[in-house]
């Protein structure tokens, strides 16, 4: 069976009372109504700023709602006011599948690692920490594939043909208009990529003689 990443854990922390502003959250959460939940949260936090479980459940609220940067930042804030392994494992849990569900895989294998230092006995984690790090890989090896394609791509005639200009103002160190000719003749005609280390010398030197 494929194995596929386990989902945020958004198991939701209710303590408060149920007429407050975080009690509430947790319903509009339940309904699906994640920007209110949002907006609720963020105001008992402004009431309750301590309440590390408040930043918990307003970056579930965020991760659903796809606002990836915040919630990290917000499972972060949690993270730093906890106390035991296990509730910091779970920001880093969070933070990795959030990562991983926006296909970052170097970063979400980083979070995945982390939570298992701090809860080894995670199996969801554990099982997760591999999935990304086979993806990576396997990212790794698509680029490695292209690079490779890159390398042997055949340069047109007009991609010759600008080589050949670019080469008789190099002689007359003319670096700069070389390296300008080869990169409007680049926009244009995607072979001339097949000169990108002659490129990448010129412009080097052009650099030098700025």
């Amino acid at each position: 069976m494929i194995k596929t990443f386990s989902y945020i854990v958004f198991s939701l922390f209710l303590l408060l009372s149920a007429d407050s502003d975080a009690r509430k959250g947790n319903e509009a959460y339940a309904k699906g109504n994640y920007a209110e939940a949002e907006q609720l949260y963020r105001a008992a936090i402004d009431q309750d700023p301590e309440n590390a479980k408040l930043y918990f459940n307003l970056g579930n609220a965020l991760a659903k709602q796809g606002k990836t940067e915040e919630a990290i930042q917000t499972y972060l804030e949690y993270r730093g006011l906890v106390e035991t392994p296990e509730e910091k494992s779970l920001a880093e849990y969070n933070i990795g599948t959030t990562l991983a569900e926006t296909e970052k895989w170097k970063p979400a294998s980083l979070h995945f690692r982390n939570s298992l230092r701090l809860n080894p006995r995670d199996t969801e984690a554990k099982t997760n920490y591999e999935l990304a790090l086979s993806k990576m890989e396997s990212e790794d090896e698509q680029q490695q594939q292209q690079n490779q394609e890159q390398d042997n791509i055949e340069p047109s005639e007009y991609a010759k043909a600008m080589k050949a200009q670019a080469e008789k103002l190099v002689e007359l160190q003319r670096y700069q208009e070389a390296y300008d000719l080869m990169n409007e003749a680049m926009k244009v005609d995607e072979t001339v990529n097949a000169f990108k280390d002659f490129i990448q010398r010129t412009k080097d030197v052009a650099d030098i003689n700025s």
